[in-house]
């Protein structure tokens, strides 16, 4: 009897380091396929123009509404949205560059919650802080370029900010613009 089992027994264990083997494989690749940085409409948010994202915006159909506040740029993203996520608020910083966008909506269907926090998660990994179960949570992403994604999706007000934590501030070039001078001047 003690014959049979240990042949069995090693072949157990060699079976079970092969799906460990393979168990680690599946997440190194998750890992690799996670995005390293953080994108708002396809765009990389690290220093990221409001004019680039307007374009681009402007290519996929949505176009602001009017806001009478510096530096806020409203979206409507539709009726059904992106996975129920219907508004985006743009907050830009001075030199126009974007420092916090904020996407918003009511969103009931649960699977469409659950599949909206499924694609972060298969795009960014891992979450760096809180949770995700199923899609459902609340969570954070952060990334080595200074940008962040914030995730709620615990109830049916479901949002997500992105933010850039220090975006480009233009730098004054130490030259006079005479034209902008004499334009101001009349």
């Amino acid at each position: 009897m003690r014959t049979k089992v240990a042949p069995m027994f090693a072949l157990f264990i060699f079976a079970l380091s092969m799906g460990t083997a393979t168990l680690v494989k599946a997440e190194a690749n998750d890992v690799s396929r996670s995005s390293n940085v953080a994108e708002l409409f396809g765009l990389p948010l690290n220093d990221l123009s409001v004019s680039q994202l307007e374009n681009q915006l402007n290519s996929m159909g949505l176009h602001s509404y009017p806001s009478y506040k510096d530096g806020v740029i409203s979206y409507s993203l539709g009726p059904e949205g992106i996975l129920g996520v219907t508004n985006a608020t743009i907050y830009s910083n001075g030199s126009g560059y974007v420092r916090q966008a904020l996407l918003s909506g009511v969103v009931e269907s649960s699977e469409k919650r659950k599949a909206l926090g499924e694609l972060l998660a298969r795009k960014y990994g891992k979450p760096s802080e809180g949770f995700l179960s199923n899609g459902i949570g609340r969570s954070k992403w952060l990334f080595k370029d200074g940008t962040m994604i914030e995730f709620h999706n615990t109830t049916y007000d479901v949002s997500l900010i992105y933010v850039d934590e220090s975006p480009k501030v233009a730098t004054r070039s130490g030259q006079i613009d005479v034209e902008a001078l004499s334009r101001k001047n009349q």
